[in-house]
């Protein structure tokens, strides 16, 4: 099938007339390279036909006509939920979230901040650091990593009433692994390295403190770090908060069955979040008035010529008074996951369709800020690929016509509940019971379901049904703009994707590496591991990924786990994760269907 698109408009890079450094040379020159990348991956707006799938049989999005839409009720299984709804936070929830006031407090009164104020009576910044990293390499020498390692693995699969672990509602078993590698992603995927101008990443554990904590994009990690306060409790002073979420990032990884380097200790905690601060400060809601804090604005702003004017536009990397911004959002790590709205008067545009995002544009976004954290194209969709094959999205709760039809969902930051103190979202309008705002009534981003159908298991199931099946927008409960299988029959009819998903088969080099990994899962393991690792080590202090391991010298290749038969990974999850015969049907993988476990798949060598 072929549809006649007509011929490309003439393209000009839209700039906001606020968009000026000082100097001016900054947006000029940046606005032209983007300008430049638009045209060169322009791949569905041209004089030629578009061909609804590649040669390869890669689907590509397109404006073809859906059949009728039926209700979206992303299929999800009820779980009993009996009893009056809980309250209260986590236990040691504390300990892991500090309001803003608190952490300023400390800042302004315990040493003397910037060197021009240096007092000494008080420790400099520096001589403070320096105590601190001494201290702790030391009490690092006698962490035990394998006994962490399956305290973590333990916690991970202990299901907390407080804060319960996702996996049941997709017919899976409970698990925070998504939750776990999102807070460890979402600590060192601040890391920013634009113009040699280096900041971020996950050393200093400041994903605890204001400005970090407040950023919506954040939302809810207050509880994966509340979780993981029970292990931070036992370990005190041998882990520190940016070692432990880091380091639970990769044993959720490789617990769940996926693939991992090896990792290095060796993240010297802050006091306070005063580093993060030149990165974005959105949220000041635990500042006292006298503190002054001031949300941060890009005045530097550009939208694609394609974008409705009304859309949310995106950050330039280099802001006024010379600050450089990583994300195309204040408050986000990477870029707008629904991505760009198009007009209404655009080729691509399908009237019937219930939005119009486009992920041609979205993928020209995730390359320019993925550019801007220093991953090359290869990188980002390994990353894209391995970070959405495990964990799901929240937002299955009709919010529409309430207090919280629009973001925050659930509240704002640092605590991201909408009943102060009851550790959830708006209990009166999410589920009943002991789960309500909890579970499956859990809101986040508002997008709702998982990629994959084993959200707690690492499978190779993400990339070919993203190449492969045909995905078309719907509204999340929540009303978020996301895609739905267009065969509501499909396996995959329980998963969804997000536009900048569905990024990957439309940019034609992205859509090269996503088949190279579908193609190949031993080239997907490995450039997923090399990536993560790359993603957990760089921070500030340390901006190449080997320097922890030369720094401070305590690092593992988890050679204390079991080694797994070569085929394991290769196989998919019928096959006995711990390098045992494949049991299908029985065994670990028991539900599993047996159509899906065929000779195939399963066939390992003895």
């Amino acid at each position: 099938m072929k549809l006649t698109l007509g011929f490309a408009t003439t393209y000009a890079f839209v700039v906001d007339a606020a968009a000026q450094c000082p100097s001016g040379d900054c947006q000029v020159d940046e606005s032209s390279l983007l300008q430049a990348r638009h045209k060169m991956h322009n791949i569905m707006r041209n004089d030629q036909p578009l061909i609804i799938k590649d040669k390869d049989g890669v689907i590509l999005p397109g404006p073809r006509q859906p059949g009728p839409l039926p209700f979206n009720q992303f299929i999800s299984d009820d779980l009993p939920s009996p009893g009056k709804p809980g309250f209260g936070r986590c236990p040691l929830y504390d300990t892991g979230t500090v309001p803003a006031h608190v952490s300023l407090t400390e800042w302004l009164e315990t040493f003397n901040g910037p060197p021009s104020f240096d007092n000494s009576a008080l420790p400099s910044r520096v001589e403070r650091a320096q105590q601190d990293k001494k201290e702790y390499y030391k009490n690092l020498q006698s962490l035990n990593i394998e006994e962490l390692y399956h305290d973590i693995e333990n916690l991970m699969l202990d299901s907390q009433e407080c804060w319960p672990a996702d996996g049941p509602q997709n017919g899976d078993k409970a698990s925070y692994a998504g939750l776990f590698i999102r807070t460890a992603w979402h600590c060192a995927g601040t890391f920013r390295s634009i113009d040699d101008n280096i900041a971020g990443g996950c050393e200093g554990g400041r994903q605890r403190f204001w400005p970090e904590n407040e950023w919506h994009d954040n939302s809810n990690l207050d509880k994966g770090r509340a979780i993981l306060a029970k292990i931070k409790d036992k370990y005190g002073d041998k882990i520190s908060w940016g070692d432990l979420i880091t380091f639970a990032g990769n044993v959720a990884i490789r617990a769940s069955g996926g693939p991992i380097d090896s990792f290095c200790f060796g993240r010297v905690d802050d006091h306070n979040g005063f580093d993060s601060i030149p990165l974005q400060v959105e949220g000041i809601n635990g500042c006292l008035p006298e503190q002054d804090c001031k949300t941060d604005v890009c005045d530097a702003t550009f939208r694609w010529p394609e974008q409705d004017p009304k859309d949310h536009p995106n950050c330039n990397s280099t802001q006024v008074n010379f600050r450089f911004q990583g994300s195309h959002g204040i408050g986000l790590i990477y870029v707008h996951a629904d991505g760009p709205q198009l007009r209404h008067t655009e080729p691509e545009v399908n009237p019937s369709w219930v939005h119009q995002r486009s992920p041609r544009l979205s993928a020209l976004e995730i390359r320019d800020t993925f550019k801007r954290m220093g991953w090359t194209d290869r990188e980002t969709v390994a990353l894209i690929a391995g970070g959405h094959s495990l964990g799901r999205a929240h937002g299955g709760c009709d919010l529409r016509g309430s207090a919280y039809d629009e973001p925050p969902f659930n509240g704002q930051g640092p605590f991201f509940e909408a009943e102060l103190d009851s550790g959830r979202g708006p209990t009166s309008l999410c589920g009943s019971g002991e789960l309500a705002g909890l579970g499956p009534n859990t809101v986040t981003s508002g997008f709702e379901g998982a990629w994959t159908n084993t959200p707690s298991r690492w499978s190779y199931d993400y990339l070919p049904s993203t190449l492969f099946e045909d995905w078309e927008p719907v509204k999340s409960p929540s009303g978020a703009d996301q895609w739905w299988t267009t065969n509501r029959s499909s396996a995959n009819n329980r998963t969804m994707r997000l536009t900048t998903d569905m990024a990957l088969p439309a940019d034609d080099i992205y859509r090269r590496y996503a088949l190279e990994f579908t193609k190949n899962h031993t080239a997907f393991d490995e450039a997923f591991a090399a990536a993560f690792k790359k993603l957990m080590h760089r921070s500030k202090g340390h901006p190449k990924e080997d320097d922890l391991e030369k720094d401070a010298g305590k690092c593992t290749d988890f050679s204390f786990l079991k080694p797994r038969n070569a085929c394991d990974r290769k196989l998919g999850p019928c096959c006995d994760p711990n390098g045992g015969l494949p049991r299908c049907p029985g065994g670990p993988y028991s539900h599993v269907p047996c159509p899906d476990c065929g000779a195939e798949r399963c066939q390992c060598p003895i």
